[in-house]
This record gives structure tokens, C-alpha cells and sequence, in this order.
């Protein structure tokens, strides 16, 4: 089931909600203020497969973990020196 991100136009908190495609356009909740009044933002995807070593590793859309993102091409988690 696809993860859909949000942003809430009453208090501007970010979340995320898993829900079916088909759904896409029904309402999503604020998970702080409980406002309906909330914007679907357009979030990339990601492809994940593990190398020979067990390692995980992006196949296309984003790096292997969140810090990379943060870090650069090569944080210290996945890419250790």
C-alpha cells in the first residue's frame, strides 16, 4: 500500500499516510490539529534491493538510508570509512 505524504494548511505539520491508490484523493486528517484541510505533496520513490553482502542499496530514486540524504552521497551509517 503506497505511503502518501501531507502537509497541513492550518498548523503546516508534515506527516505521512498509508492508505490504498484508489483512495488517493479522499481526506487526510491532520494527525495534530485534526484539520481536513491538508495538501498531498508530491514525494519521490525509491527502489531498494541488498547487495551480494547484505548491504542495502538503492536502485533508483534515493540513497540507501535517510542520512545519506542529509549527508550527502556517503553518510557514515551506509558508507562507513
Amino acid at each position: 500500500m503506497p505511503l502518501y505524504m501531507y502537509r497541513c494548511q492550518a498548523c503546516q505539520t508534515h506527516f505521512e499516510v498509508r492508505k490504498p491508490m484508489a483512495e488517493v484523493d479522499t481526506d487526510a486528517e491532520c494527525p495534530e490539529c485534526h484539520s481536513l484541510e491538508t495538501r498531498r505533496l508530491i514525494s519521490t520513490v525509491a527502489v531498494f534491493s541488498s547487495s551480494s553482502n547484505g548491504q542495502p542499496r538503492a536502485l533508483a530514486g534515493a540513497s540507501p538510508c535517510s542520512a545519506c540524504s542529509a549527508a550527502g552521497p556517503a553518510c557514515a551509517s551506509c558508507h562507513p570509512r
